[in-house]
Protein backbone atom coordinates (compact mmCIF):
# COMPACT_ATOMS: atom_id res chain seq x y z
CA UNK A 1 0.00 0.00 0.00
CA UNK A 2 2.68 2.52 0.75
CA UNK A 3 4.54 1.74 -2.70
CA UNK A 4 1.06 1.77 -4.75
CA UNK A 5 1.19 5.79 -2.41
CA UNK A 6 4.66 6.78 -3.21
CA UNK A 7 4.21 5.90 -7.02
CA UNK A 8 0.97 7.48 -7.36
CA UNK A 9 2.42 10.52 -5.13
CA UNK A 10 6.08 10.29 -7.66
CA UNK A 11 3.75 10.23 -10.93
CA UNK A 12 1.63 13.47 -9.84
CA UNK A 13 4.77 15.41 -8.74
CA UNK A 14 6.07 14.19 -12.73
CA UNK A 15 3.34 15.26 -13.83
CA UNK A 16 2.87 18.92 -12.08
CA UNK A 17 6.76 19.69 -13.00
CA UNK A 18 7.26 18.26 -16.85
CA UNK A 19 3.76 17.47 -18.17
CA UNK A 20 1.76 20.26 -17.00
CA UNK A 21 3.81 23.43 -17.96
CA UNK A 22 4.45 21.75 -21.43
CA UNK A 23 0.46 21.21 -22.03
CA UNK A 24 -0.37 25.04 -20.63
CA UNK A 25 2.51 26.37 -23.09
CA UNK A 26 2.71 24.07 -26.17
CA UNK A 27 3.64 25.25 -29.31
CA UNK A 28 4.27 29.08 -27.55
CA UNK A 29 7.58 30.56 -27.87
CA UNK A 30 9.01 32.29 -25.23
CA UNK A 31 8.16 35.68 -26.52
CA UNK A 32 4.52 34.62 -27.00
CA UNK A 33 4.51 33.80 -23.92
CA UNK A 34 5.74 37.59 -22.68
CA UNK A 35 4.09 39.78 -25.13
CA UNK A 36 0.37 40.98 -24.43
CA UNK A 37 -2.47 39.58 -25.45
CA UNK A 38 -6.05 41.06 -26.58
CA UNK A 39 -7.75 41.16 -23.59
CA UNK A 40 -5.04 41.07 -20.82
CA UNK A 41 -6.90 44.06 -20.06
CA UNK A 42 -10.11 42.50 -19.21
CA UNK A 43 -9.26 39.63 -17.43
CA UNK A 44 -6.47 41.03 -15.01
CA UNK A 45 -6.30 38.01 -12.80
CA UNK A 46 -7.27 35.08 -14.56
CA UNK A 47 -8.20 31.47 -12.57
CA UNK A 48 -6.97 29.83 -15.44
CA UNK A 49 -4.01 30.76 -17.82
CA UNK A 50 -2.40 29.09 -21.09
CA UNK A 51 -0.74 30.38 -24.31
CA UNK A 52 -0.93 27.83 -26.83
CA UNK A 53 0.16 28.25 -29.81
CA UNK A 54 0.40 26.49 -33.69
CA UNK A 55 2.18 27.81 -37.19
CA UNK A 56 0.04 28.04 -39.94
CA UNK A 57 1.92 28.41 -43.42
CA UNK A 58 -0.99 31.09 -44.53
CA UNK A 59 -2.06 34.56 -45.02
CA UNK A 60 -4.69 35.55 -41.79
CA UNK A 61 -7.46 36.14 -44.10
CA UNK A 62 -7.03 32.41 -45.05
CA UNK A 63 -7.17 31.24 -41.38
CA UNK A 64 -9.82 33.99 -40.49
CA UNK A 65 -12.45 31.85 -42.42
CA UNK A 66 -11.85 28.71 -40.24
CA UNK A 67 -11.57 30.10 -37.03
CA UNK A 68 -14.63 31.79 -36.94
CA UNK A 69 -17.00 28.98 -37.84
CA UNK A 70 -15.98 26.78 -34.90
CA UNK A 71 -18.33 25.52 -32.80
CA UNK A 72 -19.83 21.93 -31.72
CA UNK A 73 -23.16 22.51 -33.92
CA UNK A 74 -20.68 24.97 -36.24
CA UNK A 75 -17.45 23.44 -38.08
CA UNK A 76 -16.27 21.67 -35.26
CA UNK A 77 -13.01 22.00 -33.81
CA UNK A 78 -11.01 20.73 -36.19
CA UNK A 79 -9.42 17.87 -34.14
CA UNK A 80 -10.19 14.60 -33.03
CA UNK A 81 -13.92 14.18 -34.07
CA UNK A 82 -14.92 11.78 -31.75
CA UNK A 83 -14.02 13.38 -28.67
CA UNK A 84 -14.68 17.16 -29.19
CA UNK A 85 -17.32 17.11 -31.67
CA UNK A 86 -19.61 14.66 -30.83
CA UNK A 87 -18.78 12.18 -33.37
CA UNK A 88 -19.62 14.58 -36.20
CA UNK A 89 -16.87 15.29 -38.53
CA UNK A 90 -14.78 18.53 -38.67
CA UNK A 91 -15.83 20.90 -41.76
CA UNK A 92 -13.67 20.46 -44.54
CA UNK A 93 -15.03 23.82 -46.52
CA UNK A 94 -16.21 27.12 -44.99
CA UNK A 95 -19.59 28.00 -43.96
CA UNK A 96 -20.75 30.98 -45.54
CA UNK A 97 -23.49 31.49 -42.35
CA UNK A 98 -21.03 31.66 -40.04
CA UNK A 99 -18.29 34.01 -41.89
CA UNK A 100 -19.84 37.63 -40.19
CA UNK A 101 -19.55 37.31 -36.40
CA UNK A 102 -20.79 39.71 -33.88
CA UNK A 103 -19.87 40.60 -30.38
CA UNK A 104 -22.04 38.51 -27.97
CA UNK A 105 -21.94 35.67 -30.54
CA UNK A 106 -21.98 31.98 -28.96
CA UNK A 107 -19.48 29.74 -29.97
CA UNK A 108 -21.59 26.62 -29.32
CA UNK A 109 -19.49 24.16 -26.81
CA UNK A 110 -22.51 22.07 -26.03
CA UNK A 111 -24.75 19.26 -28.25
CA UNK A 112 -27.83 21.79 -28.24
CA UNK A 113 -25.50 24.66 -29.55
CA UNK A 114 -26.53 26.68 -26.73
CA UNK A 115 -23.60 27.06 -24.49
CA UNK A 116 -20.90 27.87 -24.78
CA UNK A 117 -18.29 30.92 -25.15
CA UNK A 118 -19.45 34.12 -25.83
CA UNK A 119 -17.25 36.47 -28.58
CA UNK A 120 -16.55 39.48 -26.21
CA UNK A 121 -14.18 41.45 -28.94
CA UNK A 122 -12.84 40.33 -32.15
CA UNK A 123 -10.29 42.04 -34.86
CA UNK A 124 -11.27 41.02 -38.27
CA UNK A 125 -8.57 38.61 -40.06
CA UNK A 126 -5.94 39.07 -36.85
CA UNK A 127 -7.65 37.82 -33.34
CA UNK A 128 -10.80 37.14 -31.45
CA UNK A 129 -11.61 36.85 -27.89
CA UNK A 130 -14.25 34.47 -26.55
Amino acid sequence: MVGVAMAVGAATAAYLHFIRPWQLRWGATDEELKRPMPGDEIVTRPTFNATRAVTIRARPEEVWPWIVQMGVTRAGWYSYDLLDNLGRPSARGIFPQFQNPKIGDVIPMSPDGKQGMYVKDFEQDRWMLW
